[in-house]
């Protein structure tokens, strides 16, 4: 971060992605820099759609390793498909692995996993490179969310392996 700025990279270029950069608006020293997508169509447009909002000089990557190797990029937002999380975070860290990659930080869209056994697995694997990481999550507090919580861990927690 020589100029002082964070800059964010996103995986995924849907709706969430393009909710995120636009709340971007009001974020202060921090840049949204790239956008990988499968669909290399769709991370051309959500990256023109974070330069049109102003939020910074986006590029659409075509992998997201070398979006992971661009020393400009220092956080990903981890906005993709649930059924591609850990696949997509694999990836990050693979790269960080091979030397490739200056990364401190991943945030990740909700839901942070499929099951308990996909979380484990992504909280293992940014572990293991020691990424700080937050959970891009707007209602857990929410009261109707904690009355849920509570009914889950009374009836169907020992269902989900914890």
């Amino acid at each position: 971060m020589s100029d002082g700025r964070l800059g964010i990279g996103f995986v995924g270029s849907g709706f969430n992605a393009r909710f995120h950069m636009q709340a971007f608006t009001t974020v202060r020293d921090a840049d949204v820099r790239g956008v990988w997508s499968p669909n290399a169509k769709n991370a051309a447009s959500a990256a023109a759609l974070a330069r049109t909002l102003d939020v910074g000089p986006a590029k659409a990557y075509g992998s997201i390793a070398a979006m992971v190797e661009d020393p400009a990029i220092h956080a990903l937002w981890l906005c993709g498909p649930n059924h591609a999380r850990i696949e997509n975070v694999e990836e990050i860290v693979d790269t960080i692995e091979r030397g490739r990659g200056t990364l401190v930080g991943l945030a990740c869209e909700k839901p942070l996993a499929r099951n308990v056994a996909e979380a484990k697995r992504v909280c293992a694997l940014v572990d293991r490179v020691g990424l700080q990481t937050g959970y891009l999550e707007n209602q857990v507090f929410a009261p109707q969310v904690e009355h849920g919580r509570e009914l889950l861990w009374k009836r169907g927690a020992s269902l989900t392996g914890r």
